[in-house]
Formats: structure tokens, C-alpha cells, sequence
């Protein structure tokens, strides 16, 4: 531990020199440390430069799990990973938006960004992301693997070699040199000159007299003594801009006038040609640059898209790429491969398309309802605010809540006006013809609808009549089985956890020593070993609960062969099961690390060490009765269960399918009301218990209710 902070404390090439800021001269790329001077030097540069470095830097990343779709929509994001700490703190003087702001200035003026990674050296895995200036770095060609490393050469000369792997470069391509890269700046190298100049031009019209040069034609050959005493009375009588266009009296001289106005010189229309120039070298809009003179709303919106999309876009691109090309490999074949990062999209919603959008959604919306389909499936589907109450009023106060400003444009698609007070409640329509039904997996109806009611809700809201007792399924075994799963999961989790605890108060010893009290709420705990062994728990769950479900009907007399489950999840439970494994373990995993910065910032007294903090928030932790990490492991049990149980009634002939919460030890109202109940099909069954116990119980996720069948 004691070489891993000194090593984060060092940078691993020198950024100053040694021998007290001597700097000597370095065979760097033609212009490559002019080009970045050129920054400070030129306003417009400045300004493009800044502007399209901060955006790209204030966009935010998330790292995400790779879905076997290939969609990015079902991605899975990951909020725990140590490549994620490290992007989003790569050295401890340098933030996420510093590292990405500084090397992108570099790519913006040289065409180039290049990081140097650090490691220590008894481990392959990257701890510290620096950024280096592109005149100190040079590829070192190879004949036959295109690169053999890289030579950085410090301030005083000393020359470190790097590994290609050490090495992250960025570059916009050079066409004339596949290693290095080629940026705006090169382009406009004259009209940067020449904007220097002229402004430089300017200074020395003021410093010297506020007037051109001239000649003093003398008729003799002075001495020294005589020209020193010219030239320091010329000085004090007209040099700067007070003694301006003051009367000069010569002796023996005559003065002859060189003289040329800044008029004759155009310097206005040389800035303003070179301002020109260098904004179309970067694509940059004239709004970049807060020239707002003839800017209307409407196009200073098309002026932010335009920067979005043609300027920061693609720079998130090339650090999208450098990220999953060259950053994620470094932990390993299988993070390259199951992860990605990737950014928000940085580019301004179109105001007048949204609104277009939405009006052709909720005519859709109308024509669809019309024709009988279901609401609320209806709404679903097109993305529209789901309907809160009995009718379409509901939709009408969801739309006005959540876009006010669009409101009025789609309301009247509806037949709905906008009232200045809240109107008294309309009469519920007539119930629409019947619409075929949809798959209403993960999709539960919360207020039943007076038409084209779910055969969910249906049962729900009919009278029931007790069940006789003598055909209700013995439900003991499915309360064993899982207080059995739970007991096996809870124990195969104690080494998990105790591992979780050490690398907690690491973190939290370090962050003490530090003095990094905001770091004790950014503690992460890695829940990649513990999301192997839940799946497991749930395959294993859920195939007792299938065979257990084909017990049940044997003794009904049915007989039904229980789904094959595989162990890997791959099959019909796999893609549910293996994202709820996932998610409640970096929950668990969520709730420790919390758990212990509290503890640790409850601890934290001036003068306390590190070690010793650590060390009572470890003992704080080994002591939790951990009820939140009994309450998510079950309630992922029991979702495995219940998808178990109903797998094997998808594969048995229809019954008559009825809710039972008699393993409920105690019962919500909720709970009571639903005990009982029968459903039309499965799909209502799974709109009820498709996620483990009864979706509306009190309880959460300690709810263990599930379903029986039975067969005539």
C-alpha cells in the first residue's frame, strides 16, 4: 500500500525540469509548440479552442453492460467497475473534466491528444490517466508492427521510453503521416500570423508616438555624444501617446515623413478576414463566438445543434473510441468485450420536431382508442404519459404535467380544451369493443379502467366465491424450498461479503489519511464476484420450482413434464433472471458502501487515523443484522420461484388459475384482498406475481405470495 501512494503521488513522465526551469531545445513536430502558443496569442483561436474543449468535457459517460440484442437500448448500465473510477477520477490533480478539457485542447491546435497511463509496477492494471504535451511525444516506428513504443523527452532533455500499451494518443489523421496527427491550426498558420501581427502592429502605434515612422536626414556625421543627445531629446519631446502630433523642431536635420494611417494599413478588414478564416478552418458558427448582432432565437437554437452535431459530436466519437479500443482492454478480454462506454447525447432537443412529434402521437393515440385497442397498452406503445385516472382526463392532466409547453398544440387532437380552472369531472365514455390482447409482461395497470379492462382487473373486480378446501395444493414444500434457497444463498454470501468489507475500509483508510472527506461518499464496492453465485441461486430456485409445480398437478391428475432450466440462464427464465441478479447485487452492493460511509463520516474526528476509522467501520459492518440484503436476495428468490412455477403452467394444459398468499406470515390489505382471486389466463397471472410476490403488497419484495392451479 505504502508504494501504491507514492506512486499516485508521481506523475509518470517529468512535467518540469529539474535543474530549476531549464528547458532545453527538443527535435518536437515542425510548429507543434507554436500551434498551442498560438492560443494565447490570437482571441478567435482562444475563443473556438475554449469553446469546443469545455463542451466536450462537460458531457457526461456512463458505462454500460453490452445487451446480447446489440441494442443500446437494452444495455444495462454499470455503476461500479474500477475503469470507471479511474475515468471519472484519473489522478488526484487532475478531474475527469480537466484530463478531457486539456487534451482536447491539444487535439483542437495540433491535430493530436496524447495520455500517458501509470501502473505500478508489480501489477498490469492502470491506476492514473496523465495528459502530456504532443511536442515532448514521438512514435517510434517499426518495420513490421507499425509501432514499437513511444519517446517522451522531459524539459531538461532526459528521454523516457514508453510502451505502447503505456500510451493512449488521439488524433485527427495526417494525411501525409499515418502516426501523427494534423488539426485546423496547421491550415490557418498565415492568417494566425498575420492576426498577430496586426495586432502587435497596433501595441507599437501607441508605444512609440501614437504615429508612423519617419526619416531625420542630417547633412553631417555626428558624434556619439551628439546622437545620443538627438535621439534622447526626440524621445522626450514625442515618444508615446500624450506628446502625440506635437510641433518637432530640428537643427541641421530635415524630416522626412514615412508615414502610413491605419486606414492605409486595413487593419479592421485584415482582423476581420482572418477572424473569417479561422472559424471556417474549425466549421465554428459566428454565434461561437458570441457575435449575436443578427441572431434571432431561431437560429441561435440552429446554431447550438450545429456545434453539437458538427463539433462536439464528433469529438466525443474520437474519445469513445480511444476509451473501448484502448482503455477497457487493459482489464481484461472479457471487460472489452461485455462493456462499452458511451456518452449523453450532447445535442439539444428540436423544439418545433418534438412538437410535431407528439401531435402525430397523440392523433395516433386517438385513431388507435377509436378503433378499440387499449389505452393504456395504446399510450405504452407510443411512449405517452400513461393514464392516471378513470378515463382520458387522466391523460389530459399526465400531458399538461409533464409538457406544459406543448400542451396546447396536442390537446385539441383529444377533443380537450385547456381550462383556466380545473374543470369539473366528465362522464366516463362507453366501453370500447374488446382489443386483442398484448403481452402484458412488466406491464401492470394500477387504476382498473371501465373498458377494455385486463382480465387482471377483471378478476379483481368481480365477486368471488370460496374455494373448496379438499383441491387447495399443499404450499409447505414451496415455503421450504425457498427458506432453504435463502439459508444456502445467505451462507455462499458471508466470503463475498467479507471480502466487500476489506476493500471498503481501504478505501476508507486512504480516504481518511487523504483528508478526502468527500471521498467516504463515492465509496464503491465491486459486485462482480457476487452476481455469479446469485445466478446460480436463481437457476437453481427456479428449477425446484418448476418440478414443484408439476408435483402439484400430479396429484390433480395432470401430468406435465417441468421446463429444462439451464443453469448458464440462456433459456426462457435467462434474459429476466440474469438482469435481477445483476441489478440486486449492485444494490446490495449499493447499500454496503453506503452503509459504511456514514458510518465512517459519523467516526471522523480532527486528528482520527485512517486505520483506525477503517477499522471500526469494518467491525460496524461484520456486526449489521443486514435485513436489506436478506429482504433483496429474497425477494430475487422468490421472482425465480414464481418464474419457475409459471414456466410449468405454460406448458400444462389450462386451469383455472387462483392467487394464494397463505405463505404470507403476515398479510398487507393488499395481500388479503387478492387471496382468492382467479385469473383469466397467464398473462394475468404474471401482470400480478410476474415479479416475485404480488406487485401491490405493502411489503415490497418480502411479500411471498405466488399462484396454484387447478384442473377439473
Amino acid at each position: 500500500m505504502r508504494s501504491l501512494r507514492a506512486l499516485r503521488n508521481k506523475a509518470p513522465v517529468p512535467y518540469v525540469s529539474s535543474r530549476g526551469g531549464l528547458s532545453i531545445p527538443w527535435r518536437a513536430p515542425s510548429g507543434a509548440e507554436a500551434q498551442m502558443r498560438a492560443m494565447g496569442h490570437v482571441g478567435t483561436l482562444f475563443s473556438i479552442v475554449n469553446r469546443t474543449s469545455n463542451a466536450t468535457a462537460l458531457v457526461d459517460w456512463k458505462l454500460y453492460r453490452k445487451a446480447p440484442s446489440g441494442l443500446p437500448e437494452d444495455r444495462v448500465e454499470v455503476t461500479a467497475h474500477a475503469v470507471l473510477d479511474l475515468w471519472n477520477r484519473p489522478n488526484r490533480f487532475f478531474t475527469r473534466q480537466e484530463l478531457v478539457e486539456t487534451v482536447q485542447q491539444h487535439i483542437d491546435l495540433t491535430g493530436e491528444g496524447w495520455i500517458v497511463i501509470a501502473r505500478n509496477p508489480r501489477s498490469p492494471m492502470p491506476l492514473e490517466l496523465w495528459p502530456v504535451r504532443p511536442d515532448r511525444i514521438q512514435p517510434v516506428p517499426h518495420p513490421t508492427d507499425f509501432i514499437s513504443g513511444y519517446l517522451y523527452t522531459g524539459p531538461d532533455g532526459q528521454e523516457i521510453a514508453l510502451r505502447v500499451e503505456d500510451v493512449i494518443q488521439i488524433r485527427m489523421p495526417n494525411p501525409l503521416d499515418p502516426y501523427r496527427g494534423m488539426g485546423p491550426v496547421q491550415s490557418v498558420l498565415t492568417e494566425l500570423d498575420a492576426s498577430r501581427y496586426s495586432a502587435e502592429w497596433n501595441r507599437n502605434f501607441f508605444m512609440n508616438s501614437a504615429e508612423p515612422g519617419g526619416i531625420i536626414e542630417l547633412p553631417t556625421v555626428l558624434s556619439d555624444p551628439e546622437w545620443d543627445q538627438l535621439q534622447m531629446r526626440w524621445n522626450e519631446q514625442h515618444k508615446g501617446v500624450a506628446n502625440a502630433h506635437r510641433v518637432a523642431f530640428l537643427e541641421h536635420g530635415t524630416w522626412k515623413d514615412r508615414k502610413y494611417t491605419q486606414r492605409d494599413m486595413q487593419f479592421a478588414e485584415l482582423r476581420q478576414v482572418s477572424r473569417d478564416v479561422i472559424r471556417e478552418a474549425f466549421g465554428a458558427p459566428a454565434f461561437v463566438l458570441g457575435e449575436v448582432g443578427d441572431v434571432n432565437r431561431a437560429t441561435a437554437e440552429a446554431s447550438k445543434v450545429l456545434f453539437a452535431e458538427q463539433l462536439t459530436v464528433p469529438r466525443l466519437e474520437r474519445w469513445k473510441s480511444a476509451l473501448l479500443n484502448d482503455l477497457l482492454p487493459l482489464y481484461g478480454p472479457d471487460a472489452a468485450r461485455m462493456l462499452e462506454f458511451d456518452y449523453e447525447d450532447p445535442v439539444p432537443q428540436d423544439a418545433e420536431a418534438r412538437n410535431a412529434e407528439l401531435r402525430e402521437k397523440t392523433s395516433a393515440y386517438v385513431r388507435l382508442v377509436n378503433a378499440g385497442a387499449d389505452p393504456k397498452l395504446v399510450s405504452e406503445y407510443l411512449g405517452l404519459p400513461e393514464m392516471a385516472g378513470d378515463d382520458d382526463r387522466g391523460l389530459l392532466k399526465e400531458i399538461v404535467k409533464g409538457a406544459p409547453s406543448t400542451a396546447p398544440l396536442i390537446l385539441p387532437l383529444l377533443g380537450f380544451t385547456l381550462p383556466a380552472q380545473p374543470a369539473a369531472p366528465q362522464a366516463a365514455p362507453a366501453p370500447a369493443p374488446a382489443a386483442a390482447r398484448l403481452d402484458l409482461h412488466h406491464h401492470v395497470p394500477f387504476t382498473p379502467a371501465p373498458r377494455a379492462l385486463p382480465s387482471y382487473n377483471t378478476a379483481l373486480a368481480r365477486p368471488r366465491s370460496p374455494r373448496a378446501a379438499a383441491v387447495e395444493p399443499d404450499l409447505a414444500p414451496v415455503r421450504e424450498q425457498f427458506e432453504a434457497a435463502l439459508a444456502g444463498l445467505l451462507e455462499a454470501w458471508e466470503p463475498i461479503a467479507e471480502a466487500q468489507y476489506a476493500a471498503v475500509e481501504e478505501q476508507v483508510a486512504a480516504a481518511v489519511e487523504a483528508g478526502d472527506t468527500e471521498a467516504l461518499a463515492t465509496l464503491v464496492v465491486d459486485p462482480g464476484p457476487s452476481i455469479g453465485v446469485l445466478r446460480r441461486a436463481l437457476g437453481d430456485m427456479a428449477e425446484v420450482a418448476a418440478k414443484q409445480m408439476a408435483e402439484e398437478a400430479a396429484e390433480q391428475g395432470v401430468k406435465v413434464r417441468p421446463p429444462k432450466v439451464d443453469k448458464g440462464l440462456r433459456n426462457a427464465f435467462g434474459s429476466e433472471l440474469i438482469e435481477i441478479a445483476a441489478a440486486t447485487a449492485a444494490l446490495v452492493a449499493a447499500d454496503l458502501a453506503a452503509s459504511a460511509g456514514r458510518e465512517a463520516l459519523r467516526l471522523l474526528v480532527p486528528g482520527v487515523r485512517g486505520s483506525e476509522v477503517a477499522e471500526k467501520v469494518g467491525g460496524f459492518l461484520r456486526g449489521l443484522k443486514n435485513w436489506f440484503r436478506r429482504d433483496q436476495l429474497g425477494g430475487a428468490l422468490h421472482r425465480a420461484q414464481n418464474a419457475g412455477r409459471i414456466a410449468t403452467l405454460e406448458a400444462a394444459p389450462k386451469a383455472r388459475y387462483v392467487a394464494s398468499e397463505k405463505n404470507d406470515a403476515n398479510r398487507c390489505d393488499p395481500c388479503k384482498d387478492i387471496d382468492g382471486a382467479e385469473f383469466d389466463d397467464l398473462d394475468a397471472v404474471r401482470a400480478a406475481y410476474g415479479s416475485g410476490g404480488y406487485l401491490r403488497c405493502e411489503g415490497g419484495v418480502r411479500c411471498r405470495g405466488t399462484v396454484v392451479a387447478l384442473w377439473e
